[in-house]
């Protein structure tokens, strides 16, 4: 009878690791998200795309959305919010009242990720999307992009190959939207220099 009891206790103990371990395993990598700025079917897409590269590389993308950051350093924000975080991470970081995305990453994984090419507005997947697009859905289309767009580059640095990453589709979609920005931003500049010039030659 006793050994019953004991080999009950031990399944149980055995059973409450296991259910521990589960539940840490399957953490949200999204520590935050306002409102729901980023709708939640992009949340669900970006939390497959982050788990599958956290068990394949052990590296944690975080995603933190939020209304405002009270006007403080967006570095200052993210160096509070990663407090008692495990390496390697990288962060995603969009505040919408001040405007401000940025990303952050731990020292062991900068190597992995060129951190100013998907902040840019000439070949990154956020600003694009951000500056062109109106309302809210916007944000989710900005998030959703680059965060798979920062697991893409990480996963083509550590030569592994995800099944949840959204390919080069959404790339090729931003790129058309990059072009017609740019492009109309030019042509408006040309279009203001031409006015300015006939005007003074008339004067």
């Amino acid at each position: 009878m006793t050994n019953i009891k004991q080999r009950g206790w031990l399944l149980a103990i055995l059973l409450l690791a296991l259910t521990i371990n589960l539940s840490s395993a399957t953490k949200s990598l999204v520590l935050c998200n306002d409102d729901n700025i980023v709708n939640p079917r992009a949340i669900k897409e970006i939390e497959k795309i982050g788990n599958e590269l956290k068990a394949k590389s052990d590296i944690s993308i975080f995603l933190c959305v939020k209304k405002d950051i009270n006007n403080q350093k967006i570095k200052s924000f993210e160096k509070n919010l990663l407090k008692g975080y495990k390496k390697p991470y990288i962060l995603l970081t969009l505040s919408k009242a001040e405007k401000k995305v940025d990303i952050a990453t731990s020292s062991d994984v900068k190597k992995y990720i060129d951190i100013d090419e998907v902040l840019s507005p000439f070949s990154g997947t956020i600003i694009p999307i951000l500056t062109e697009r109106k309302g809210k859905d916007k944000y989710s289309a900005a998030m959703l992009n680059g965060y798979a767009d920062i697991a893409d580059r990480v996963a083509k640095a550590l030569g592994i190959k995800l099944k949840s990453s959204i390919g080069n589709t959404n790339r090729i979609l931003i790129n058309i939207l990059r072009v017609i920005i740019y492009g109309s931003f030019l042509y408006f500049v040309v279009f203001y220099i031409k006015r300015k010039y006939f005007t003074k030659k008339k004067r």
